[in-house]
This record gives C-alpha cells, structure tokens and sequence, in this order.
C-alpha cells in the first residue's frame, strides 16, 4: 500500500472529491461489483485466508486542532482523524470486468472494521468513529477507513516552571477484542509523528512536537501511543501575573522609608501582603489540585508572602522604637543588636587587626597613647549620649531596607535560574 495512496485515500474521504474509474463507468457496473464483493462476506471474520496469520492494520493520524486543554482538571480535546488501513482479499477485483472501477466507496457496516479504542479517556471508553464515517476499498484489497471527531483524554499536568511550562498529553489507541495473535495496530509505514497538514493552531499552546512510537505498556507491540508536546504562550501570564508580582516584591521594602510621623506605614505593608494573597488566588485558580511538584512561582509568592508578614511586624516594632519616651535611656540590648545586624562586629575585627600592625611598626611613647585612649573615651561618652530612641529607630529602618531589598534580588536571581533550567 503506497504512501501516495493513503494521502489520496484521506483526501478523498476528508474532501468527498475522488474518482473511481474511467469516465465510461456505468451504474450498472457499480451495482454488478458490490454485488459480487459482498455476496457471501461476512463482516465478522477477519480477512485472512490463512485464520492463523495477524492481521495488520496500520494507524494513520492526523490532526485538526486543540480544542481546550483545561490544566485544573487534567483533560486535554483535540479534533483530529485517523486512517485505518488493512488488506481484505475478499474484496480484490479485476477493474477491465467493472468498466474499469479502481476504488469504491463503501458503509462501514458492510465491510471487516477493527474497533479501536483510547484506553485512556477522560469519560467513558467507547470505539473511535460511527457508522456515519465512509470506507474505501481498492481493486488490490487494500481497505481505509478514516474515522475522525472530538477525543477526550487525561494529562499530567506539570506546573513546576509555569508559565513557562512545557506539557506532554498521550493518547493511547488499542485494538479491542483482538489478541496479539489475531490482529495487531502498528504506525503506518512506520512513521513517528502526526500528520499536521491540516491543524489550526491554538491561541493558548504552541505544537512544539508531535511524536507518534509503540506505547510502553505492554512488552508486544500492540498499542500505539501519540504524544501531543504543547508550550504555553506566556506572554499573557507575564504581562498580567508575573511582572505584578515582581514589580510589588520592589515595593514591598519600600514601607521601611516612609516617614513614621505619617501613620500609614502599618497599611502600606499591610496593602502590599493582601495584594500578594491576592495574585496567590489567581494562580491557584490556574493550578491543578495535585499538582506535583508545585510550580515554583507558588513558592515565589509563598517566600515574598512570609517576608510582607515579617515586614509588617518589623514595622510595628520600629515604631514602638520611635514613639518611645526621648527621656528614657537607648538599652544596651537595641544597641547590641543594631551592630549585630549592621555587620559592624567584622568591621571592629579588621580595624583591630590593622591598629594591631600599626602598634607593631611604630613604637609610642606612653604619654602619647595615653593622650589618644583619653580622646576616645571622651568620643564615645559624646556618642554614648547623642544616641535617642528616634535614631535608634532610623537606624534599623535602614538596616532593615538592605536586608529586604537584598533577600527581594536574590529570590528574583534564584526564580530565573530555575526558569532558566
């Protein structure tokens, strides 16, 4: 059976434009030829000669369109055909005894069909095509049926790098009824894809690629497997979901330089969480239930959602700070605590270690050590004093607004880089 066939045979049944002889055909010899094909057919044994060989029956697929891929629930549609083609030496014939007729079309329900199923639906499990789809049978025996429709299947869905997700969807064609023994589906002429001459394309996936192979279900080589490879078109998820996000993850710190004396720095940060939780309920919408593993924009959202709760509470603190009596003297602890986070212990480290070497290289006499300890002591009194809650305040609302700027990069760097992956 050549390929040029096969394309002819679909052609034909897709667009009803075929031939099925010379000009000089008659209707008599038409009704003469199904007469002598189908006089003592029987459409319940396969058409082998020899009952103990396989008949094969090969798969040829084509696509039409991706009608909806819903990722919540897991189910993929598509519109598409297939062209099931056999060898039935019941219905061979010699064309010089019909006026030449080469093709016939023909019912389904008067020739040997197999029924192939998906084994993998997303409803109910039913044969593919009816009784409405036409058969053609060539005057060699060989025989097409080009079934086609709406095929509904489940999909695994992989969230993790969405919206920058790739996703394979399989479907699963079987010969129902038939040991291996007895009839077997292979791809036609061993090909592995699908044919897409005809599809139209989606505006939510791009067809990356198409693969058509065995299925691994089964050690014999009687299920064949179709692979869908599917990329999202991101450029809406960005504009409208991700560049929000990272665009309030900068303005999330931003509550640490608001002026205390306005009283709105506690509803900033708090504006800032719920427009977070927010944009969390957005992608959940878009999230399948069981998704594993969970994209990695959800543990963006949760990690910038931990750090407004953090900012709001750091927030009351350092107005308490502020707001406190100026009477009362600065603790050592905020004190201890302000250097801590400030870093300034390794600073004191290396300062330490270059007095050292200075003290080392240039000897001193006592007089004039003394005379410099005296001015730093005196130094620090002065700063000792100077120091009031308000500027202990300032200072770790500044400290603060580099460590979340600083942690706000590194979750940016660290999501492209698993994007990127």
């Amino acid at each position: 059976m050549t390929n040029s066939y096969i394309l002819f045979s679909v052609l034909c049944l897709m667009t009803g434009r075929c031939w099925s002889g010379a000009d000089a055909t008659q209707l008599s010899d038409v009704e003469l030829l199904l007469d002598d094909l189908f006089k003592n057919y029987s459409t319940e044994v396969r058409p082998n000669q020899n009952q103990s060989e396989v008949t094969n029956v090969s798969l040829y697929p084509f696509l039409f369109s991706v009608n909806e891929f819903d990722e919540v629930s897991g189910v993929i549609s598509i519109v598409g055909g297939f062209s099931l083609m056999w060898h039935d030496f019941r219905l061979a014939w010699t064309p010089s005894n019909y006026g030449n007729v080469t093709t016939l079309p023909v019912p389904k329900k008067k020739i040997w069909v197999p029924d192939i199923f998906l084994i993998n639906p997303a409803n109910k499990m039913e044969a593919i095509g009816s009784e409405s789809f036409l058969g053609r049978i060539s005057y060699t025996g060989d025989v097409n049926w080009t079934p086609g429709g709406l095929i509904q299947t489940l999909c695994d869905v992989n969230m993790y790098i969405f919206p920058f997700d790739t996703q394979t969807c399989s479907f699963t064609f079987a010969l129902w009824g038939y040991s291996v023994f007895e009839a077997v589906l292979m791809p036609f002429e061993n090909m592995s894809s699908i044919d897409t001459t005809y599809y139209s394309p989606n505006t939510q996936w791009k067809m990356d690629k198409t693969v058509m192979k065995y299925s691994d279900l089964l050690d014999t080589k009687n299920l064949v497997e179709l692979q869908l490879i599917l990329k999202r078109k991101s450029l809406y998820f960005v504009i409208n979901m991700l560049a929000p996000i990272l665009l309030l993850s900068l303005l999330n710190p931003i509550v640490f330089v608001l002026p205390v004396d306005s009283g709105e720095r506690v509803s900033y940060a708090i504006t800032i969480f719920l427009s977070f939780a927010v944009f969390m309920t957005l992608i959940s919408e878009n999230m399948p239930k069981s998704s594993e593993p969970m994209s990695v924009l959800s543990y963006f959202l949760i990690l910038t959602m931990t750090m407004s709760t953090l900012i709001c509470i750091l927030t009351v603190v350092t107005m308490r700070l502020h707001f406190k009596d100026s009477d009362l003297k600065v603790s050592k602890k905020a004190k201890i605590l302000l250097w801590i986070l400030q870093l300034k212990f390794l600073c004191s480290a290396c300062r330490k270690a270059k007095k050292g070497s200075e003290i080392r290289d240039i000897s001193l006499d006592a007089g004039f050590v003394q005379s410099i300890k005296e001015n730093k002591d005196a130094q620090n009194v002065d700063t000792e004093d100077d120091v009031t809650w308000k500027k202990i305040a300032k200072s770790y609302d500044t400290t603060f607004l580099f460590y979340f700027f600083f942690i706000v990069f590194l979750q940016w760097i660290s999501l492209l880089i698993t994007i990127a992956a």
